[in-house]
């Protein structure tokens, strides 16, 4: 597991989580490990600290696995910058890097729902979603990657399952572009993309934004559910207040 912890509320805030059965495999052509969060937005208005429990899977017993990387780091970033951040931490068995943003002003965006409607995946393609973050550059979030396998959409409503949901996008100026991909699986043309769709959405305050993004065989519709953070000037405000009930 990767973990955040913030001001927020100080509780683990999971960013990659997989059990021993469904582990991940990392080879040095692919080191990237797939997130499954975060599952709220990062504030960062004080130093965030971020841990890392990762374990090698033995091929025999539970009790053969071995550590690959323990680690605790402390990360702070509280002005806007449109670069992504590289933050490396450095382990016995392995180096891990970081990569994030700081994004001052931002609003949560939680992919809601994405849904296939007006059409069929074909099982022989492979899928990948991702969410661009128009105001950063490299600021590519992977949703979902179902690499060499079938996409994991629902028979009965259509709805893709995303590995993760939530990103943050620049209140002023920044928006959220929701791309798929879908490629073939096996084969000569393995990999070769064969359609692709996106849609952008403004950021709001509140409330949700639809969209839709076509590729050919079937049509995608996304929701985008909005939400504000935490701000240092709320968190000075609660502090106040319960000083004055004290």
């Amino acid at each position: 597991m990767v973990a955040a912890r913030d001001h927020a509320d100080h509780n683990r805030n999971f960013l990659f989580h997989r059990t021993r059965d469904n582990c991940q495999i990392l080879t040095q052509e692919d080191p990237y490990l797939l997130l499954t969060g975060p599952s709220r937005a990062i504030v960062i208005v004080n130093p965030i600290t971020l841990e890392v429990q990762l374990k090698v899977k033995s091929k025999t017993e539970p009790e053969k696995d071995e550590p690959l990387a323990f680690d605790i780091s402390n990360h702070h970033q509280t002005y806007f910058m449109e670069k992504v951040i590289y933050g490396p931490s450095f382990c016995r068995r392995c180096n891990i890097e970081f990569a994030y943003a700081s994004l001052v002003p931002s609003v949560e965006a939680t992919i809601s729902t994405i849904q296939v409607v007006d059409g069929t995946w074909p099982d022989c393609f492979r899928g990948r979603v991702a969410a661009h973050i128009t105001s950063i550059k490299e600021g590519t979030v992977l949703l979902l990657d179902s690499r060499d396998g079938a996409m994991p959409i629902s028979c009965s409503t259509g709805a893709i399952e995303l590995s993760r949901r939530v990103v943050s996008v620049n209140l002023k100026g920044g928006e959220v572009v929701i791309s798929v991909v879908a490629s073939r699986i096996g084969g000569e043309d393995a990999g070769v993309v064969a359609a692709q769709g996106e849609v952008a959405f403004r950021p709001k305050r509140a409330g949700t934004s639809h969209g839709t993004c076509e590729l050919g065989f079937c049509r995608i519709n996304v929701t985008v559910a909005w939400s504000l953070l935490s701000t240092l000037r709320d968190m000075r405000l609660a502090a106040e207040k319960r000083v004055t009930k004290k």
